[in-house]
């Protein structure tokens, strides 16, 4: 497993902490990987040049070719790639937290089927595309809710889901890339809100709108 620590100049004083986290099971590093190396890269290079994102730390897959347990199942927190995560969260405890996941296409009915929260306990993913956007297949929800209780509830925690068969589309990449420069640049949830709403008034409506529900007001999206 690859892992790249930015230590922020505010690092241990306060500092926001972010982590990026793709390739959870399966396949998926293979979709995932690319998109995390090259948020590293810019990281890295803009880092040169005195920019500043807070802390951060990004792991572009975190296994490459794992057997496939869904993450909404306590057995998957039980696995190899399950506990090395459950570890990263606990160990440098981020407020900031993306989980970078890939798709098929046949599983795009399942993750957006508005009866998926009776189906399998959980809300469907909200896909991006509105009247101002390219349709790219990219969906946008909570984290697992069993990965969520160990986080507070002022940490901000996303789950992106990028279409297989559309991921080497230099136009699905950089949609994916600009919400996590978003998350790069913001230092409050409140902020990161403010600017996904800009960017997907609609979706995000309906995002917050599930989460809500789910939660019944316990939490505050995401």
């Amino acid at each position: 497993m690859k892992l790249y620590r930015f230590p922020g100049r505010s690092s241990g004083s306060g500092g926001t902490r972010k982590l990026f986290v793709g390739g959870l099971h399966g396949d998926e590093g293979l979709y995932t990987a690319p998109i995390l190396e090259t948020l590293a890269s810019e990281v890295e290079a803009e880092a040169e040049v005195g920019d500043n994102y807070g802390d951060l730390i990004i792991v572009p897959s975190l296994t490459m070719g794992g057997r496939y347990i869904g993450v909404l199942s306590e057995e998957y927190y039980r696995s190899r790639e399950g506990m090395i995560l459950t570890g990263l969260i606990k160990r440098y405890k981020p407020s900031f937290y993306f989980e970078l996941h890939a798709y098929g296409e046949s599983s795009y009915h399942r993750l957006t089927n508005p009866e998926r929260e009776k189906r399998e306990g959980v809300p469907p993913f909200v896909d991006l595309d509105d009247h101002e956007h390219t349709h790219n297949h990219i969906l946008l929800g909570s984290i697992a809710p069993v990965l969520r209780e160990l986080f507070s509830a002022g940490d901000f925690c996303l789950t992106i889901e990028l279409p297989k068969w559309r991921s080497d589309e230099e136009g699905v990449r950089e949609e994916v890339m600009q919400i996590l420069r978003i998350g790069l640049l913001s230092e409050t949830k409140r902020e990161m809100l403010t600017q996904l709403r800009k960017m997907y008034p609609d979706a995000l409506k309906r995002a917050e709108a599930l989460f809500i529900q789910y939660y019944h007001s316990r939490l505050e999206p995401f």
